[in-house]
């Protein structure tokens, strides 16, 4: 079933995006969905209500989903992620202090390969600190920085008397542990739940969600960057046909411009259901902040005997010895 598809402004007409649900049935309930693509398989863990907060399951290609176990070392946790930082693998979540009346973004080394685990939680940062009560807060997204900094992109509300107060603040990080507000904001108008696709200097692709507050039902955007700090205005990629939040997802193989999209489904009432999607980007991914395309890159596939290379790049020509299939 086609969901959506978006086009920027005319005079980046080479690029396109579209989404199309995928015909699968997860059988997983909940929101803020993050994946990690380990061995052939997908790892989904997604905020579910369970005594730890976040429940998990690996899910095939097929779409065929199994639970697994995550142990906090602790109390509760929301909103979780993981980034792969200098020293390892980390994982980021939200945590609520109800003696302190906070809520907080903390991060813990994973104890195991697979995240399953985690170490003690440390405070990110007493900028990503708020009261428990503050609505339309949090959702952060760790992102790897081609320099190998980490990035958190997580969502703020500096004025609460809006029906639509969100913007998208980023910290920066050495270590992956500490971490410094940087100045301005990411998007303005109401945009939440960002997860970045591709982190690439010249390349940034970021797929969203708007506010609750910003319009009849929650849609899924998309957006671009040279460098993950000006973005480019978001396109619209769903209708309001449902309400689609929390978007996450990876891209299928290098160059591909081809990813794979876990997102949550309103449905009756307050019950969420995690849907996944297969996102396709036209021509070229290279979109400005200004909206101005940039070369096209193509992929074409090379032959040599049994051996088969994808090669991507402006004018993208085979290897010595392949011919272009």
């Amino acid at each position: 079933m086609l969901v959506g598809s978006a086009a920027p402004n005319p005079a980046s007409a080479a690029v396109t995006w579209q989404l199309t649900d995928d015909a699968v049935s997860l059988g997983m309930n909940g929101v803020s969905p993050h994946v990690e693509r380990v061995a052939g398989a997908d790892r989904v863990w997604r905020s579910d209500m369970v005594p730890t907060g976040t429940a998990v399951s690996l899910c095939t290609d097929a779409g065929s989903c199994s639970s697994e176990t995550l142990s906090t070392g602790g109390g509760p946790v929301s909103d979780f992620a993981v980034a792969q930082t200098a020293s390892g693998p980390r994982a980021y979540f939200k945590r609520m202090d109800m003696a302190a009346n906070t809520q907080a973004v903390y991060s813990a080394a994973c104890l195991t390969a697979d995240c399953l685990s985690i170490g003690p939680a440390t405070l990110a940062s007493s900028g990503m600190q708020v009261s428990k009560d503050q609505k339309a807060w949090g959702v952060p997204d760790p992102v790897r920085l081609p320099d190998g900094r980490i990035r958190i992109y997580i969502v703020e509300s500096p004025v609460l008397n809006s029906s639509c107060p969100e913007k998208v603040a980023s910290y920066v990080s050495a270590d992956g542990v500490s971490f410094t507000k940087e100045a301005g904001w990411r998007l303005e108008g109401g945009y939440v739940d960002t997860e970045v696709l591709r982190a690439t200097n010249g390349e940034w692709l970021m797929i969203m969600a708007n506010g609750p507050g910003c319009g009849s039902r929650q849609q899924l955007f998309v957006s671009s960057s040279n460098d993950g700090l000006v973005w480019s205005t978001p396109q619209v990629l769903t209708g309001t046909d449902q309400g689609r939040l929390d978007p996450t997802g990876y891209e299928t193989a290098p160059g591909s411009n081809v990813f794979r999209i876990y997102y949550a489904q309103g449905g009756a009432g307050n019950n969420f259901t995690i849907k996944r999607a297969t996102l396709k980007i036209g021509a070229s991914t290279g979109v400005t902040a200004a909206g101005k395309s940039s070369k096209v890159r193509t992929t074409i596939t090379c032959v040599k005997g049994k051996t088969t290379k994808k090669v991507t790049a402006v004018n993208a020509k085979c290897p010595k010895g392949f011919k272009q299939k």
